[in-house]
């Protein structure tokens, strides 16, 4: 098992040695990546285990919302988790990219975030009279439902009957 997305790099020298031989170079890495890895799992039990978003920030960690001028894009909002039992970190205010609208039928979207990439995506539903929301990648983790409808102009925070709107998905640890 081995560190995931930016929150550990591999050093390139030990202390004060230059150059290193890599067998001694590797054996400090792996010394250091396995004591970032039980540090990692051990906050993560102690906030409880499991995928989520960690409580105690604030009440809008990882919130998905709308953006302030309607369009068919989305915010998500800074915040900390623990996906697959490693920390994730948004740092700022991260709009994705234009959200396509239904051809025919209603659609489902999921916005996630991504361990490997640490960053957020729109994972695309299928269309269908009564759609379902696809499932969270590997290594993601759902923080909203995206309720997409042929011919709407934007996605708002509450339903309008109209355009498309966001329900929350998160789940906490």
């Amino acid at each position: 098992m081995a560190i995931r997305g930016p929150a550990y790099l591999k050093t390139t020298w030990s202390f004060e040695e230059r150059p290193v031989a890599s067998a001694k170079l590797n054996l400090w890495d792996d010394r250091i990546e396995a004591a970032l890895e039980l540090a990692f799992h051990l906050l993560c039990h102690a906030w409880g285990g499991g995928n989520g978003v960690v409580r105690g920030f604030t009440a809008d960690d990882l919130k998905v919302v709308a953006t302030p001028s309607p369009g068919l894009t989305v915010h998500v909002r800074p915040g900390a988790a623990f996906i697959s039992r490693y920390p994730f970190r948004l740092t700022q205010t991260t709009e994705t990219a234009e959200i396509p609208p239904p051809a025919a039928q209603n659609r489902i979207d999921l916005v996630q975030a991504n361990l490997d990439t640490w960053s957020v995506s729109v994972k695309r539903g299928n269309e269908a009279a009564s759609p379902a929301p696809p499932n969270a990648d590997a290594h993601c983790l759902a923080l909203a439902h995206l309720h997409l409808r042929p011919g709407m102009t934007c996605i708002k925070n509450s339903n309008d009957g109209v355009n498309g709107y966001i329900t929350d998905a998160r789940v906490y640890v």
